[in-house]
This record gives structure tokens, C-alpha cells and sequence, in this order.
């Protein structure tokens, strides 16, 4: 047997030519082609359906094929309940991928740091290439690989440049996460201050002991920004948010 392509183009001026079609089948050739012009063409409907089935056995992925098929079907059985049952289901499957829910369609994140940092002009696009491309080459163990103090070894950008990015990148995160949790009472400008003080110490040498690292928190509790009760408190409400909305 030899599989032509689709559209066929043995059969292209002939596919109103049912004589030619079948001499093409009868050769040997495994023609969807065909067989669909010659669907259109026979008018016995059990001829119709024997076309459309060697079709849908070559086209298996085709939802329409496969509709047309299991029509044609119903039209000699109109009691054949597998066809039915079979073709509602393809039915509502296409239906469902036309609704907007969150169960079928990935939900909105936050730009990546890269991206943001592009989109302020702090890199080029190609920098942006070449650093992911020396992120990924990296040891993991050895070398710290995240992307905003490879730019800074590489000085590429400046700390509040990462700042920058930082603070936009938390704005997105902040207004895709439901609910908001008690750390939003910090304004955009101390947020801005202490991710940059944080870029500028991680920045500096000598390096810190290995595993001494502080976090966003720990920054806004060094500078007199917020309260530690207040960060552990928000840390409550994240977690109570998270099982409220995953804990299933």
C-alpha cells in the first residue's frame, strides 16, 4: 500500500472524476483524498458511508471527518447508539473548548524577570539570550544561577535597575494573587528602596558565609519598614489563602 499526501496531487484535477478516483484506490494507494471526493460524489448513502469510513480510519485526529462519518452512520442506523454516544461526545468536547473557565484555560502569571527587564530597556533582547544561555550552563551548586545577580556579576544592570524589575514583577504577582495578604500595606516607594538595598548586598563583597541569604522580609524588618509580627502574620494569611483555595 502507498500513502499519499493530503491534498492529493495525483488526483487534483480529477477529484469530480469517479472513475479515475477509484482507479487511483485500486491501484494500491491509501488516499484520504479520494476517498472524501468520493463521498461528495456516490449518492447511495450506505456507498457514501464506506467512503467516509475509510477515511476517518486514515484521518483518525480529523473531527470533522469523524463527524461526517458517524452522521452517515445515523443515517442507516438511526438506532446505532455507539455512533450517537460517540459523536454527542466530540460534540461537547468542542463545545467545552470554546468555554472561558479556569478548569480548561492556563490562568494569567506574572511577566518573567527577563521579560520585564527588557520591556524597561535596563537589557537587550540578545543580552537577555545570552545571560539565560549562561544561566543554564551554570553549576548548580556552585554558582548562583538566578537571573538578576548574573546581570549584576556581568554588569549588565544596575542594582535599582533589579529593584526596578522586582517591584513590577511583585505588582503583577500581587494583583493576579487572591487575596491580598497584610504585606500590601507597604508603599510601591519602600518596596522599591528595600529590593534594591537587598540587590546591593547580595552585590557586595566579600561574599557572605554559604547559606546566610536574607530575604525581602528580613530587609524591610532591617530597615525599620515593617514589623516582624506583621511579616508572620502575613505569612498566615498566604498559607490559610492557599489551603482555603488548594487544600481539596
Amino acid at each position: 500500500m502507498k500513502q499519499c499526501s493530503s491534498p492529493c496531487p495525483m488526483i487534483a484535477n480529477d477529484r469530480e472524476n469517479m472513475a479515475k478516483l477509484r482507479a487511483h484506490l485500486l491501484d494500491g494507494y491509501q488516499c484520504l483524498d479520494s476517498w472524501l471526493s468520493l463521498s461528495r460524489l456516490v449518492t447511495d448513502v450506505r456507498q457514501r458511508r464506506d467512503c467516509l469510513e475509510r477515511a476517518a480510519v486514515l484521518a483518525p485526529d480529523n473531527e470533522e471527518i469523524q463527524i461526517a462519518y458517524l452522521e452517515a452512520v445515523l443515517v442507516i442506523e438511526p438506532d446505532n447508539k455507539a455512533a450517537l454516544n460517540r459523536l454527542n461526545e466530540i460534540r461537547t468536547l468542542r463545545l467545552l473548548s470554546d468555554v472561558k473557565t479556569t478548569h480548561f484555560h492556563e490562568q494569567p502569571r506574572a511577566r518573567l524577570l527577563g521579560d520585564i527587564l527588557v520591556s524597561i530597556n535596563a537589557i537587550s533582547p540578545a543580552e537577555l539570550r545570552e545571560a539565560l544561555k549562561a544561566q543554564s550552563n551554570g553549576m548548580p551548586i556552585t554558582t548562583d544561577r538566578r537571573l538578576g545577580q548574573l546581570l549584576l556579576r556581568q554588569n549588565l544592570i544596575t542594582p535599582s535597575k533589579l529593584a526596578q524589575a522586582l517591584i513590577i514583577q511583585q505588582q503583577e504577582r500581587s494583583r493576579l494573587r487572591v487575596p491580598r495578604s497584610s504585606s500590601a500595606s507597604i508603599s510601591g516607594s519602600e518596596l522599591y528602596h528595600a529590593a534594591a538595598a537587598r540587590a546591593r548586598s547580595r552585590r557586595a563583597a566579600p561574599p557572605r558565609p554559604k547559606g546566610l541569604r536574607y530575604s525581602l522580609g528580613q530587609i524591610l524588618v532591617r530597615l525599620n519598614m515593617i514589623s516582624q509580627s506583621l511579616i508572620e502574620r502575613a505569612a498566615r494569611e498566604h498559607e490559610q489563602a492557599f489551603w482555603a483555595k488548594y487544600g481539596y
